[in-house]
């Protein structure tokens, strides 16, 4: 498996050349930064990243189908890409926090994912692109200045609908928080889909964001995971069902709110619920522990590259530039073959 990063946004542009000389050297494939709403623009800010640096890939995840029109990505995505002489990629997906907070309406959110895939991905500088969908129409569209290697697009999705219709249009998936116990299933139909649509399951790239708290004592890698917890796949009973009993799930659900506080507060204190269920759904949808725990713990990841998966992207929070180093250290060798 490569391994990726996935960092938030509230990095300057500055911090971010830094972080991506970081993940150049420690044999990181991909740096993905965060696309929030009251941030800044993801494309501009990996710009100065992009220049200073020659190796490393750098992308965007994820661009609502719902916030961009998808020729406006694909000519933010071909800019970005020819800064980067071909090492620029973007995820492209159906909701996040766009839904929320612009007010918008989701009709047709599957096509609406698969249309602005597909004409991202089939956008070149070679011909016109006339594309006639039930959602986006675009007549004409030929950016003929993207003629550097093309950009990688890949579906931003993890459910059976969603995967059916996005998977073939791309040159890859990534799913969110995806269980160890649902992996295997949701791996299968990407490859179903693959070869129902005649294209080869060598090559295509299929990613999984896990989240890292690795922290130098137990405490501060604990109320990190605890803190962010309420964003892994937003505690969904469809993922917490694969680990939990029914009634665990419901309890969750329940008490969300909980979850909603520690974030929101900062605090990393989970009111009302169980610290036993806390710490299964830290066990189940997280890397945590302390340094020293480290290497023990990655055979946790060995579940993913059975199962098909070809790319980790570490979801970082809290000082990512220490996270990187220590991923370069103790997971890149491991998982990527870098001695």
């Amino acid at each position: 498996m490569k391994i990726d990063v996935l960092l938030e946004p509230d990095q300057t542009p500055d911090q971010l050349v830094e972080l991506a000389k970081l993940c150049e050297r420690a044999g990181i494939q991909t740096m993905w930064l965060q696309n929030y709403m009251s941030n800044r623009d993801a494309f501009l800010s990996l710009v100065p990243a992009i220049l200073a640096t020659s190796k490393v890939r750098l992308g965007v995840c994820i661009v609502s189908a719902y916030e961009m029109h998808p020729v406006k990505m694909a000519n933010a995505l071909f800019t970005l890409n020819e800064y980067a002489k071909g090492r620029a990629g973007l995820v492209i997906g159906g909701g996040g926090e766009w839904l929320l907070r612009l007010g918008m309406k989701t009709d047709k959110r599957v096509t609406t994912v698969r249309e602005s895939i597909e004409i991202v991905a089939r956008s070149s500088a070679d011909k016109p692109l006339s594309y006639h969908g039930k959602v986006f129409k675009a007549y004409g569209f030929q950016p003929k200045y993207a003629t550097d290697p093309a950009p990688l697009v890949y579906a931003g999705a993890n459910r059976e609908q969603m995967l059916r219709a996005t998977v073939a249009a791309g040159s890859g998936v990534m799913y969110s928080d995806m269980p160890r116990g649902l992996v295997q299933k949701t791996t299968n139909t990407v490859r179903e889909v693959l070869q129902a649509a005649k294209r080869p399951v060598e090559g295509y790239r299929i990613s999984n964001i896990w989240a890292w708290h690795i922290k130098p004592d137990r405490e501060t890698a604990m109320r990190e995971a605890r803190r962010e917890l309420l964003l892994r796949g937003w505690l969904d009973p469809w993922y917490t069902e694969s680990f939990l009993s029914v009634d665990e799930s419901d309890f969750i659900t329940q008490n969300k709110g909980a979850f909603y506080k520690a974030y929101l507060g900062r605090s990393g204190v989970v009111d009302g619920v169980p610290e036993e269920l806390v710490n299964r759904l830290i066990d189940n949808l997280t890397l945590t522990g302390t340094v020293d725990e480290l290497e023990a713990k990655l055979p946790e990841l060995d579940a993913f590259g059975a199962a098909g998966v070809n790319e980790i992207c570490f979801r970082l929070h809290d000082n990512p530039a220490e996270a990187i180093q220590l991923i370069g250290k103790h997971v890149v060798p491991k998982f990527s073959g870098r001695g």
